[in-house]
Parts: C-alpha cells; sequence; structure tokens
C-alpha cells in the first residue's frame, strides 16, 4: 500500500495582505511549507516579472559566445545549429534559427536520426557542416560530452560553441565557448535550465551586446515553454518565469505551427502547463521517436498556415501509431518481467528484439511507476543492446551505472533517466551489477509514497482559496499542483461511473458536499455504500464550467476506507 506522507511542514501561518489583496491562511501555509516564506517571496511567486530573469553573462564563457556569434553574423558566415531530436532540442532549434536569420545569418540546421545516430553531437552533423560550408556549429542541448566530435570539427577549421544543459563528464571538449550552468565553477544563480532555456539566455545576452530591443525576443517564449515542460525540468525560479509567460504567448502565437497544433488538439482556452507535458509535448516528440524530428522542426519554422496543419495532423498520426507500439512493448515487457520472477529486483532489467528502441523510454517510466522501482528497457540486435532508464525518487540512475561502466559501451543522462549502449552478451551481467549497487540503499527507498501539502477539511475550501489555487500555474516538477489530505470524508449521493474507467460521486465533510471525480479508480465503487462508507483520500481543487455556470470539483487521486469511528 503507498504511504501517505505530508511535505515539509513550517509552524501554521495566517491570513497576509499584499498590494491590498487578502492571501487566506490555506494558500500561506502551502507556499511556506514549499520555502516561499516571506511577503516579498510570495509576491514574487504570484507575479514573477521578465524583469528579474538572471543576467546571462554570468554563465562561465557567455562573452566568448557572443562574441563569435557576432563575428559570424558581421562575416555572413554559414552557421549550423545542431540539435537533439526531442522537443526541448527542436524548439532551441527554432529558437536560434529564427533570430539568427532575423539577424541577417544565413543558417542551416542538423537534426541526427535518433535510430541511426543516437543522441549527441555527430560526426555526420559535422560532416553536414563542412558540406554546407559552415564555419561555426551552435549546439542546443548536446555538446558538452562531445570531446572527440569538437576535436574533429577544430581540425577542420570549424569552430563550435555548445549550449548545453546536461551535466558534463570529467573531460570538457576545446569549443570555443562552453554553455551550460551546470558546469563546475559556473557562476550562474540556476542551474536547472532546459536546453532551450539555454538557447534563450545566449540570445537574451546577444540581444544586451547588440542593443536590440528584448521585447522581440519574448515574442519566441512560446518556444521555450513547450521545450521546458516537456523536458521536466523544474517549473521554479527562472523556468517558471519562462514558462508562465510562454504560455501565454502560445494562446497569442502568430505562428502557424502553434495555431495548428491548437487547432489539431481543440485547446483553444485554459492552456496550462499539464497540456503542453501531456498532449502537445508527445506529439512533438513522437516524429523522433519513430522516424526523424525534422517535421516537428518544420511545424515552427513554416509561415504556410495549409503546411501547418498538414504537419499538425501528420504528427499526431505519429503519436498515436506511437502509442500502439508503446502499449504492445508495455505488455511484453510486464510479461516478461512476471514470468521471470523479477518484479521483486531492486533495479528491473528487461530486453527483448524488435522492441522500437524510440519508445522504450516511455515504456521504462510505465514500469518503473508500476513496480515503483528503478527500470531499464533494452532493444536487442544481432550483437548490440541499447537501452533506456528510468528511475524513481532518491536514486540517481545516472550514478548507478558508474560502478558498471566497464560494461558499456556508452552510456549518460541525469538523475532520472539515462541512455544506454552495450553489447548484448554483458546484459545479463549489467543486471547482477546494477542491483548489487542498489542494495546499499535502505528498502525504504523502493517504498512508494504519495505527498500532499497539508489536511484540508472541506468547509475550508472558500471561493478565495479556489481563485488563489489557479495562480499556482504553471505546475509540475517541483512545483506540483496543491494536493490535501480529506479525512473520513462522507460518500454522498450516487456513484457512477463514466467513460467505463472513471468514478464520479460526491464527498461531505464538515457540513459541506462537492462533487468529487476518482480517475481511473472504477472498480472502487464495488467497495462503496451511499451513506455509510468513509474514506480519507488525497485530492486537488479544481473549478469547472457548465452552462455557463463555475462549479468547484475534488479529483481524487487516491483513496481508502477511513478507519476513523463514525
Amino acid at each position: 500500500m503507498t504511504e501517505w506522507s505530508a511535505k515539509k511542514s513550517v509552524p501554521p501561518a495566517t491570513d497576509i495582505e499584499i498590494r491590498g489583496k487578502r492571501i487566506p491562511r490555506v494558500i500561506v501555509q502551502i507556499l511556506q511549507n514549499r520555502g516561499y516564506d516571506t511577503p516579498q517571496k510570495i509576491e514574487e511567486f504570484f507575479a514573477p516579472s521578465l524583469d528579474t530573469l538572471y543576467d546571462p553573462f554570468l554563465m562561465r564563457s557567455m562573452d566568448k559566445a557572443v562574441e563569435r556569434i557576432i563575428q559570424a553574423i558581421r562575416n555572413k558566415e554559414h552557421v549550423l545549429i545542431h540539435g537533439d531530436y526531442d522537443t526541448d532540442g527542436i524548439t532551441g532549434v527554432a529558437l536560434l534559427m529564427r533570430h539568427l536569420e532575423k539577424l541577417g545569418t544565413h543558417v542551416e540546421y542538423y537534426i541526427p536520426q535518433r535510430l541511426v545516430e543516437g543522441y549527441g553531437l555527430s560526426m555526420a552533423g559535422i560532416q553536414h557542416a563542412l558540406q554546407q560550408k559552415c564555419s561555426l556549429i551552435v549546439t542546443v542541448d548536446c555538446g558538452i560530452t562531445a570531446v572527440d566530435e569538437i576535436a574533429y570539427a577544430n581540425n577542420h577549421s570549424v569552430d563550435v560553441v555548445v549550449c548545453d544543459h546536461h551535466k558534463p563528464k570529467e573531460s570538457l571538449p576545446l569549443a570555443s565557448a562552453l554553455i551550460d550552468p551546470k558546469l563546475p565553477g559556473d557562476a550562474y544563480p540556476f542551474k536547472e535550465l532546459a536546453g532551450v532555456g539555454v538557447a534563450f539566455k545566449v540570445l537574451q545576452a546577444l540581444y544586451n551586446n547588440l542593443k536590440l530591443p528584448k521585447e522581440e525576443l519574448y515574442i519566441d517564449l512560446d518556444l521555450v515553454a513547450l521545450g521546458s515542460v516537456v523536458d521536466v525540468v523544474p517549473l521554479i525560479d527562472e523556468n517558471r518565469t519562462l514558462v508562465k509567460y510562454g504560455i501565454n504567448k502560445i494562446v497569442k502565437s502568430q505562428k502557424d505551427g502553434f495555431r495548428a497544433l491548437l487547432e489539431e488538439t481543440g485547446l483553444k482556452r485554459g492552456l496550462t502547463a499539464y497540456h503542453l507535458g501531456f498532449i502537445i509535448g508527445p506529439r512533438i516528440n513522437a516524429c523522433g521517436r519513430l522516424r526523424d524530428a525534422r517535421e516537428a522542426l518544420e511545424l515552427f519554422l513554416t509561415d504556410d498556415k495549409a503546411h501547418a496543419a498538414k504537419l499538425a495532423r501528420n504528427l499526431s498520426q505519429d503519436n498515436t501509431k506511437r502509442q500502439e507500439v508503446e502499449d504492445a512493448i508495455y505488455n511484453e515487457a510486464r510479461r516478461l518481467i512476471e514470468q521471470a520472477g523479477r518484479e521483486s529486483d531492486r533495479v528491473v532489467l528487461v530486453g527483448k528484439e524488435g522492441w522500437h528502441e524510440g519508445v522504450i523510454g516511455i515504456v521504462a517510466s510505465r514500469i518503473s511507476e508500476d513496480y515503483y522501482r528503478p527500470a531499464i528497457l533494452f532493444a536487442l540486435k544481432k550483437d548490440i543492446a541499447k537501452g533506456s532508464a528510468r528511475s524513481i525518487k532518491d536514486f540517481d540512475i545516472t550514478e548507478a551505472l558508474h560502478p558498471c561502466a566497464h560494461l558499456l559501451l556508452k552510456y549518460g543522462g541525469h538523475s532520472q533517466a539515462a541512455g544506454i549502449e552495450m553489447k548484448r552478451e554483458n546484459v545479463s551481467e549489467l543486471r547482477t551489477c546494477i542491483n548489487k549497487y542498489a542494495e546499499q540503499f535502505d528498502v525504504k527507498v523502493y517504498k512508494k509514497r504519495s505527498y500532499y501539502d497539508l489536511k484540508l477539511d472541506l468547509d475550508e475550501i472558500t471561493d478565495e482559496v479556489v481563485y488563489f489555487l489557479k495562480f499556482f500555474e504553471p505546475t509540475g516538477t517541483a512545483n506540483p499542483q496543491p494536493v490535501f489530505y480529506g479525512e473520513n470524508f462522507e460518500v454522498v449521493g450516487v456513484p457512477r461511473v463514466i467513460a467505463d474507467k472513471h468514478l464520479k460521486f460526491a464527498l461531505r465533510n464538515k457540513g459541506k458536499a462537492l462533487s468529487a471525480i476518482a480517475y481511473e479508480q472504477a472498480e472502487d465503487i464495488l467497495n462503496i455504500e451511499v451513506g455509510k462508507t468513509r474514506i480519507d483520500c488525497l485530492y486537488s481543487v479544481a473549478e469547472d464550467s457548465f452552462l455557463g455556470k463555475k462549479k468547484v470539483v475534488l479529483k481524487v487521486k487516491e483513496m481508502r476506507k477511513s478507519n476513523i469511528d463514525k
């Protein structure tokens, strides 16, 4: 059974007033528990400003990067933007291309094919730069570990400016400039930018040096928001500011690509980070997973409305196919794990011939969630195994691979995800090695916990509380939607199943009743006796509109029968 735990709790809060507006105690308590412990911090949370963005020149080598790019602009050099095939890389490439072209630069792009070249700055990309007579390569979302590739570019008189956000290794490439807030000793105060966020900071520095109006750069915050959310970076600090303003730009975007995406997905109002991460983002990622990512990039560069609509439809079709492939691999993986009795391994590892290597990362996430274990899935070929790893809180999967490095041909990633390539014959030994490493951690690491912000009775859900809860958007990693613990709530009304899998009912507590919906929990209807059953639950608060009327709805994430006597 999943354990429920309150997040960090500070002494009880009281209402406060900011700019003549009363902030309810419930809201103040959530924010104080999350570290926003002064009126100034709370005000900045509710009203982030682009004027507070950090100075991009605090990043190591930013002056060198800007100097080299300005040289390329003034000398009319051909520049290659080399990105990655995921949404972060695609939006970063689109961002740099749009602005360097606007400044009169001849710009090419290169995005490697996942299934042929894999991740990162590739030799094929450098060859493309040479063929197009490019004298400068600017990377986006890759390059910080490309020691050999950048040495090759240097030997062929091609300079490289690296814009990346991944952890560097011990050896750094000899590039013209390395822009990465995670570099040792880098003075930049916020380390968690996405790749597109780092590209934005380069442009911010460039605009500063050229004394160009920053509003021209802010037009493209829609790209920054999409790439940042889909890359699952923490939505705090600078990321939250960029994403908050960027989402507003998407709704009003003049880009035919964004307009086509909103039309294709039916997302015309109330756009949130959730919609970017779970509806739009998967469509952008899908073509890169199944074939190549060029159509996704083209969507953000085209000025042809009809072509944008066609591309958006193609991406939706790719996403449907991706879902089908993903479900088939997921079902096979579950069967193989349980047939072998591996579900209790501390690190679950499974592989099979024929699995699509562009999709196994998503399946690894689902397997990790199911068993609450780090999971590694391999697409097995004749001699090679290509894998994707996903992890759980408090288990750094990339660190876990270090002791097993002698078994791997290459690997890299961050605490929660990694990519692996190795000889197929070593897969079984990797399972032994990484599980031995995992034994050092307390068993509690592998116990799933669900966290809530605070205990909340229904009579405390006032209009003011509902109003201020909306201002937590954009929500996501490190800034989740507030979740509350409800104790001894009475089930009232007649529960019913909707859409075959969701449970709709009502809950009453302290004399107040509210509608509720429990997604993917339809089977719980068998455990409910109306008027008798009382539950404890974890829930969030939403406001639904129907026929012009707004109604508060509880979205129940987890529930269990209460042990408290009536």
